[in-house]
């Protein structure tokens, strides 16, 4: 039995590469066919362990054409509940109407595992049978948290997506809490241009509601590593992207919040994503939150904070501008000398030209060159 199981795992690599175009050529089609022919009798093996059964339900749903079908649907009626739910995922092709009936069973068993239902409502998404929708539709109220993400990602983003009742789905699944914070913040970003007060008011919940992401930065410029785990957490920070969503709607009554929520301690993607919608705001109240911000931890918000005094166009604003040409981040100095040349007058440029002569970094160098040929002497 084991080294058979090995001989079954060698011709899954074989299909696998063959499948993704990657080997030289394709299989002969009877050594394919003889191969098929194995796993599907290995896969109907009850004797076999579970996992090396699940590895051949992948290979063949990777294989994904009608030679498949059969063994498949044959494995959505096997006791294991991870086999019905693989099965079911691995049918999930393009126009593969022949899986239909039997998904749509699954989906509408009562007795079936949730898990195995919302694999089912996944496949029926990509088969992409609009007679699937009104089932999909109907999921997405369902307790289970899987099969409600199955049924709203293909209503709200997925195929089955329509314009005429896109938006709630879409609410409901930024709303959502037990759903993935990515999957969330992808339906934030497609509210973005909906400018409907619905959407404000559904950004403004979440706004109030969302727990905080706690997120320790490194000191200094950070590993790749480092760096890849603070995009991952961007990318699922819902309350951020709501905030941002505020500012993209023009949502003026989100000011209050947003002042509040740009202040925020523990989340700086929160507060960056704040001063962005502030600033496109053009709220005058939040030239205090500006200020403050000059000393924020995180460069990028104390250049948010210099852009946001900037846009104030305030004159009064000059001498905390000028405290920021000597910030130990180039990236802040850049945006002092641009924000120094917009309010300023002849009176910076001595401060100006003695920074110049000892400024090492290339590009607030390049922002002082020009900042000087725009003052006047």
């Amino acid at each position: 039995m084991t080294r058979r199981w090995w001989l079954g795992a060698a011709l899954i690599w074989v299909l696998s590469f063959a499948s993704n175009g990657l080997a030289a050529g394709p299989p002969p089609l009877s050594n394919a066919e003889a191969g098929l022919a194995q796993l599907a009798k290995d896969l109907a093996d009850q004797s076999q362990p579970v996992a090396q059964r699940l590895e051949i339900v992948r290979a063949l749903g990777g294989w994904g054409t009608a030679q498949v079908r059969a063994p498949l649907l044959a494995t959505l009626k096997d006791p294991a509940p991870e086999l019905r739910a693989a099965a079911a995922r691995a049918l999930g092709w393009s126009g593969n109407r022949e899986a239909i009936a039997a998904l749509r069973g699954l989906v509408e068993a009562s007795d079936e595992a949730d898990a195995v239902k919302a694999a089912a409502l996944e496949s029926l998404a990509i088969i992409g049978d609009p007679a699937s929708r009104p089932l999909l539709v109907a999921a997405s109220r369902h307790p289970d948290a899987g099969v409600r993400q199955a049924a709203l990602w293909a209503v709200a983003l997925g195929p089955f997506s329509d314009p005429a009742d896109r938006t709630p789905y879409l609410i409901q699944l930024a709303e959502d809490r037990a759903l993935p914070g990515l999957l969330r913040c992808d339906a934030l970003r497609a509210l973005f241009t909906v400018k409907e007060d619905r959407v404000v008011e559904a950004l403004i919940r979440i706004l109030e509601n969302e727990p905080r992401f706690a997120v320790n930065l490194p000191e200094g410029p950070g590993t790749q590593q480092q760096m890849m785990e603070i995009r991952r957490v961007q990318a699922r920070d819902v309350a951020a992207w709501a905030a941002e969503g505020l500012g993209q709607l023009k949502a003026t009554s989100a000011s209050v919040l947003l002042l509040k929520t740009a202040e925020d301690r523990s989340d700086y993607f929160l507060r960056m994503m704040s001063l962005r919608s502030l600033i496109i705001l053009g709220v005058p109240e939040a030239r205090a939150v500006f200020l403050s911000r000059l000393a924020d931890p995180v460069p990028e918000n104390r250049v948010l904070g210099l852009i946001g005094l900037t846009h104030l166009a305030d004159r009064t604003l000059l001498g905390p501008v000028m405290g920021r040409l000597s910030d130990p981040s180039p990236v802040v100095r850049t945006q002092a000398v641009i924000a120094a040349t917009v309010l300023g007058d002849a009176t910076v440029r001595p401060t100006l030209e003695t920074l110049q002569r000892i400024e090492s970094d290339s590009n607030v160098q390049g922002a002082l060159e020009e900042a000087l040929t725009r003052l006047p002497r």
